[in-house]
């Protein structure tokens, strides 16, 4: 069983700002890849942009504040909660995917539903913008509803690029991540670095 204390300090750990910089990163650069019909290479940016998490973390974060080790209680809760949003993830993908080839096939009785598609791509980011929640990061919450407003606010404008509402999303949420680890920086100086 976790403690509070565990759980309140594992939450604050992600108050920096890296984790929403990197996901806001990998938003508009997914978005940019889907504007240049490279849907596949904007499918690549959460493997390359994972190792950056530890480069960030050790390189940023850490000079500045020690990074917590965190029980094995805490460790556990946490991958449990990973599994339950990997798992439905997948199911939204499918579910995507189901209705994708339904649309493309000619699929009749969706009446306005099928011009929902250029929205759909952008809901389920905002949907996956929710596991920021079990990290603690309640922000995440905020984002998540931005991109599924600017999924419905595309489809009722007639927006017909689905790579610029994922861009869009993803600026939102690095700027706010931009904003939280310079105020991170500014608050928590670097140890041992010296007057420059």
């Amino acid at each position: 069983m976790t403690m509070p204390l565990t759980r309140a300090l594992y939450r604050r750990s992600f108050d920096d700002g890296w984790l929403d910089t990197l996901t806001g990163l990998g938003l508009v650069l997914i978005g940019l890849a889907w504007l240049a019909d490279q849907i596949v290479l904007g499918a690549l940016v959460p493997a390359v942009l994972a190792p950056f998490w530890t480069i960030g973390r050790r390189g940023l974060i850490e000079p500045r504040l020690a990074s917590p080790q965190f029980g094995s209680a805490q460790q556990a809760e946490t991958r449990r909660s990973l599994t339950g949003w990997l798992i439905f993830g997948a199911g939204v993908g499918l579910t995507e995917l189901a209705f994708l080839i339904f649309v493309n096939r000619g699929g009749t009785g969706l009446g306005g539903l099928a011009n929902m598609a250029v929205g759909i791509p952008v809901m389920l980011v905002g949907l996956g913008l929710f596991a920021g929640l079990i990290l603690g990061a309640k922000r995440f919450a905020a984002y998540g509803l931005f991109a599924i407003g600017l999924g419905l606010a595309g489809v009722w404008t007639g927006v017909d690029r689905p790579g610029l509402l994922i861009l869009l999303s993803g600026v939102l949420v690095l700027a706010c991540g931009g904003a939280l680890l310079a105020r991170f920086m500014m608050r928590h100086p670097a140890s041992g670095g010296g007057d420059a």
